[in-house]
């Protein structure tokens, strides 16, 4: 056999094994709700991975040593999302409302580039041919459309107050809360705002509460 066909067919082993590991370590969100690092570490690794797989007059190494960077800083960025919220925005992007009460935020549209068409055909794939029907639309990080009809049962949207232990203050403000009071509703529960993994407050107005430890004796782990 064709000494260049067998460099290939190793290096496409190679690249696909190496891509494979990489895959694995940022873990299945990448594959279901994919943000903007994740998109860029894709489209970087497709091509590194392309390159070393077919394209003999490229080192192998360099190859090899370019994916681990590019993966490196995929996992170190999904890393840091999943500890700080801040980071998590700046990197994932925030979700932005389209249309509230039933009216068209033209403003917000414009900021995220989207037009009338291309809400109108979000909306008509979840079965929505009049916009009438809309109470609340919001476009969400990986660039999918949640919609709430008007005919819902609720016209509120949840209001989270804690994620990964950090208060979040401005959406207290909006619902005339103070960080105080949070702090005593905690406490209550025998914990700190630093123990609260998750804390949202209902449409109907009650409050649930995640923590860090869930205090399960031997949670499911489906990957072991």
């Amino acid at each position: 056999m064709d000494s260049g066909i067998v460099e290939v067919v190793i290096r496409s082993f190679g690249a696909y094994t190496i891509l494979m590991v990489i895959n694995n370590m940022l873990g299945k969100q990448t594959l279901s709700q994919m943000t903007n690092h994740d998109f860029i570490t894709a489209v970087m690794m497709g091509a590194i991975g392309a390159n070393l797989a077919f394209d003999t007059q490229v080192s192998y190494w360099h190859s090899f040593i370019a994916l681990l960077i590019i993966g490196g800083i995929g996992y170190s960025t999904t890393y840091l999302s999943l500890k700080n919220r801040g980071v998590r925005k700046w990197f994932s992007g925030e979700p932005s409302m389209f249309i509230e009460n039933g009216k068209i935020l033209e403003s917000n549209m414009k900021k995220q580039k989207f037009n009338m068409d291309s809400l109108n055909q979000s909306l008509r794939e979840k079965n929505i041919f009049d916009i009438n029907e809309v109470d609340y639309a919001v476009l969400e990080p990986d660039g999918h459309l949640s919609v709430m009809r008007k005919n819902d049962n609720s016209s509120l949207f949840p209001v989270e107050l804690i994620m990964d232990g950090k208060v979040i203050e401005n959406n207290l403000r909006d619902i005339k809360l103070s960080k105080e009071w949070l702090e005593r509703e905690v406490r209550k529960r025998g914990y700190e705002i630093k123990d609260v993994f998750y804390c949202v407050r209902g449409p109907d107005g009650s409050f649930a509460f995640d923590y860090h430890d869930d205090r399960l004796r031997s949670p499911i782990d489906r990957e072991r």
